[in-house]
């Protein structure tokens, strides 16, 4: 196998509207943690088509921007669209591409639609075609090698359910009370592959289902969140560059959020932690690194057919107004298609799909395919996906607008999900 890598920092230049609130009335004003991109060239050698990995910084890129993306790719580089993987890592304290919609009219933004940011998205293509450049030109052969391990006590399910009559009780932080809880399982499980020259280690790539909604001192600066100490720690550790891709975290919050775990940000700092404690479990457990029996890298995309969100689906009879028109501008037509994207990597697949997945997808999804990993916001952000159960139990995960697609297609994506991860 052969390995190419470079990262570049995506810092904007100016004052941003940062994506993953809709609370949020004004542009950023400061810099708390860096955000990047990163780029892995892979190929099986010689004359063998190359597959390039992209890892953002990013609340999300929507298929219509990963689509710029890809002919930017395939102009310059000749790597074709079904050979591009795309993951966000969903930090909420990111610049965004795409419009957005201002629902206060108590801000300094003015309510309404805003538009793109072209100013951000050339600044990012440019430096995401720097970073594929120095990575295609950095290939060397490399020998893969991956672990698993359990790290539970960093985050808890949000999606606690009430005994007193079986609905979800929505626990953004954790509940003080939690002994009239039952609270449901998540994927504890964090995936790392790691690839190694005659030199040593060239990179990691590591992966693991926990929202980066940590917070920090201010709502209104730009950070990478967790995965960005979780990656610096690992660089630390284990002396090669680190990249992170986001598991099923779409009911997974951290166990210690939010402005009070920031107060003394001297002394503790709730995202740090949780990435410091991710990346030295990994090292702790570096003896249980194994080499992949199939040294091998390939990629497969194949389109979902979806149904465009309804009323009935979440259990209501009228949709608000302002969410039904922002979806139906977002998707002219009630049914479309959805890609889903494969990456054998060695022993493993890698099943990307362009929603916040909920940890029960992913636990089905291991169950039936032990080699399968779930990597959610890859190849496009469009809600969250729930298993068709849950929106009885409703909650905000199945609400009108959180979820953009119709209840079923979190069933029917696992279904693909399983049959292709056997195939690949």
């Amino acid at each position: 196998m052969k390995l190419g890598t470079a990262k570049r920092l995506t810092l904007p230049d100016r004052d941003s509207m940062l994506r993953g609130y809709g609370f949020r009335k004004e542009l950023s004003h400061g810099i708390e943690d860096p955000v990047e991109l990163g780029v892995m060239a892979l190929s099986e050698g010689e004359d063998k088509e190359t597959v390039l990995i992209i890892t953002a910084d990013m609340a999300g890129i929507n298929v219509r921007e990963c689509g710029f993306i890809y002919e930017l790719i395939s102009k310059k580089f000749n790597i074709p669209a079904e050979r591009v993987w795309i993951s966000s890592s969903h930090t909420h304290f990111a610049p965004g591409f795409e419009p957005f919609f201002i629902n206060h009219k108590d801000g300094k933004l003015a309510y309404g639609e805003h538009p793109e940011d072209s100013v951000y998205r050339s600044l990012w293509q440019s430096r995401l075609a720097d970073a594929a450049e120095a990575a295609l030109n950095s290939m060397e052969e490399c020998v893969l090698e991956h672990v698993q391990v359990d790290v539970p006590g960093i985050m808890f399910n949000r999606r606690t359910i009430k005994k007193s009559d079986g609905l979800i009780q929505q626990s953004y932080i954790y509940p003080d009370n939690a002994d009239e809880l039952i609270f449901q399982e998540y994927d504890s499980t964090v995936s790392a592959w790691r690839f190694v020259t005659s030199h040593g280690p060239k990179a990691m790539l590591m992966s693991v289902g926990c929202h980066p909604v940590t917070g920090g001192k201010d709502a209104y600066c730009v950070s990478g969140d967790y995965p960005w100490f979780f990656k610096q720690k690992a660089e630390e550790l284990f002396g090669c560059p680190a990249f992170f891709m986001l598991g099923a975290a779409g009911d997974t919050v951290p166990r210690l959020r939010g402005e009070e775990s920031q107060k003394k940000a001297d002394k503790v700092s709730s995202r740090r932690m949780i990435g410091d404690i991710l990346a030295m479990t990994l090292r702790q457990n570096d003896l249980l690194f194994r080499k992949d029996v199939r040294q091998s890298v390939a990629m497969k995309v194949v389109e979902l057919p979806v149904r465009r969100v309804e009323p009935g689906d979440c259990g209501i009879s009228e949709a608000d107004p302002l969410e039904l028109m922002l979806l139906e501008k977002r998707y002219p037509e009630k049914e479309f298609h959805m890609p889903l994207r494969f990456l054998r990597l060695g022993d493993k697949v890698l099943c990307g799909m362009p929603f916040e997945v909920l940890s029960a997808i992913s636990l089905e999804l291991k169950k039936a395919n032990p080699e399968a990993v779930l990597i959610s916001v890859t190849g496009g952000y469009d809600g969250y996906l729930p298993l068709q159960k849950e929106f009885a139990r409703k909650g905000y995960e199945c609400s009108f607008g959180a979820t953009h697609v119709a209840a079923g297609t979190g069933d029917a994506a696992l279904k693909c999900a399983i049959e292709e991860s056997r195939t690949i």
